[in-house]
């Protein structure tokens, strides 16, 4: 089964349901009708009737044509049937008109014809019964002329909504026509088929053809174009990452030479403050030095005054071990005086003991005499002991002092050397102090350059920075286009064309 006859029989099948509301609402009118003018078996047994007959028939032939007939007549059964419980009045006659027009949604003359043929046939033999008094009602006290303008109406009308139901219907059909390819065009999920075109031969379809010729070929236009934006977009995207690292690389060494710059202006301003300290420290050592060769002059006044006084002290010394020498001897006399005063007494003693009682007073003198001999030697033996000591420690002394003169000898000497290294010291000292300043003046002027050097490379680097930035930004700008080209790619690659 076609898809535009399917959906058509799907709006049948739609309006079958509808006119069914419709004739059930016309039973219930019927009834009202019944309860105001009686003749309830007319109401029941007709209008229930037919409405019953049209449900069942729903049933079995629901959007077929012959239902659509069979309900347009069963609208003029119940025009006739209100027409009759009012007994014929006229007003009744305009549900006519309406359930004729009701039946132009069907979008089918036909039903048309077999409403209008049934309600002539209705007016027709019932009002030959009416006239004829057989119990039935078309009109009250109407004759056949207005019977004949009824139905001259009635095919008026009938004319006229066959014609638009005709229209509607040819509509429906382009309609559904144009439905169908559209189905067709959209048919496979992944791909829309702009080959399809609408068979009906409508102002409607062929406006849709042209309008799918000329989409087609602006889908094909847009295909061809994005296929060569992709390809653009590909170098777009090399170039601009091919830039980035060049940016990246530039930012990078741009950041090191301002590092390094900063760095060299760090340790030139380090240089400067060593050579203006070691400048400073230079003085410093030369006003030492010239204090030191100052306090090496006084030093060595000293020095040679102290010698003249070793030289003095060495002479006195000399003579104190001339003099040692001297009570040496002197000391050898008294020895040897206490000798024989010893042996003196000794031999007094002797001729004491010999005298007897005479002699006694004489030999205790003699013992005492002898006794301070003996003290007096021991006492002379103890001072020759001392003045050997002072002897030996004046040799010494006069040794001592005479290394002593021999190193003063060699300290003057030294000292002399020592400032006339001291003035050479100095006058070194003071070049290189001088030569420091230099240097000082020079790495000044050097910290100066490298800070302007810095500056300009912040600013570099900012440029840089800059165009890092903007590369970043183009690589993420031709990524996007790369994938807008490839979604545009995609979604071109979902239309089929010639």
């Amino acid at each position: 089964m076609s898809s535009d006859t399917f959906t058509l029989k799907d709006h049948y099948r739609k309006a079958d349901r509808i006119m069914l509301g419709v004739l059930w609402f016309l039973t219930a009118y019927a009834l009202g009708l019944a309860t105001l003018y009686g003749n309830w078996a007319q109401a029941i047994a007709i209008g229930s009737g037919t409405a019953l007959a049209m449900t069942l028939l729903h049933g079995l032939i629901a959007g077929e044509r012959l239902l659509r007939c069979l309900i347009g007549a069963g609208f003029m059964v119940m025009a006739a049937l209100h027409i009759n419980l009012a007994h014929g009045m006229l007003e009744m006659h305009f549900g006519i008109f309406a359930l004729l027009a009701f039946l132009v949604y069907y979008r089918d003359w036909l039903p048309i014809v077999v409403a209008a043929t049934t309600i002539a046939i209705h007016h027709l033999s019932f009002f030959a019964l009416q006239q004829q008094q057989a119990g039935v009602f078309v009109m009250p006290d109407g004759s056949w002329g207005v019977v004949m303008l009824h139905a001259f109406y009635v095919v008026l009308e009938s004319a006229i909504l066959i014609y638009l139901a005709v229209r509607a219907n040819a509509e429906a059909r382009e309609g559904e026509a144009l439905l169908s390819a559209a189905a067709d065009i959209t048919r496979d999920p992944v791909q829309i088929d702009l080959r399809q075109r609408s068979g009906a031969s409508g102002p409607i379809a062929q406006r849709f053809n042209h309008f799918l010729d000329q989409l087609a070929e602006l889908v094909g236009a847009t295909v061809r174009d994005t296929r060569g934006l992709d390809d653009t977009a590909s170098h777009l995207h090399q170039a601009t990452r091919d830039m980035r690292e060049g940016a990246d690389r530039q930012l990078a060494e741009t950041a090191y030479m301002v590092n390094a710059m900063q760095q060299m202006s760090t340790a030139i301003d380090n240089v400067a403050s060593h050579a203006d300290r070691a400048a400073q420290a230079a003085h410093s050592a030369n006003m030492k030095a010239e204090q030191g060769r100052a306090a090496v002059s006084t030093s060595l006044k000293e020095i040679t005054g102290l010698a003249r006084r070793i030289d003095a002290t060495d002479a006195t010394m000399q003579d104190l071990a001339v003099q040692s020498e001297q009570i040496g001897r002197v000391l050898d006399v008294i020895r040897s005086i206490a000798d024989q005063t010893n042996l003196l007494a000794l031999n007094a003693a002797i001729e004491a003991a010999r005298a007897g009682e005479q002699g006694r007073g004489f030999a205790v003198v003699a013992e005492e005499v002898r006794n301070l001999a003996s003290k007096t030697a021991e006492s002379t033996g103890e001072i020759h002991e001392i003045i050997s000591r002072l002897q030996q420690d004046s040799r010494k002394a006069v040794e001592s002092m005479q290394q002593s003169r021999d190193s003063v000898g060699r300290c003057v000497a030294d000292s002399q050397q020592t400032t006339l290294l001291l003035a050479a010291v100095a006058q070194e000292i003071d070049a290189i102090s001088q030569m420091n300043e230099l240097i000082a003046a020079a790495t000044h002027q050097q910290t100066t350059v490298s800070a302007d050097v810095a500056r300009h490379l912040q600013s570099v680097q900012q440029i840089a920075d800059q165009n890092a930035s903007d590369a970043n930004r183009l690589d993420q700008d031709s990524s996007d286009l790369s994938a807008l080209a490839s979604r545009l790619g995609s979604l071109s690659g979902r239309f089929a064309l010639n």
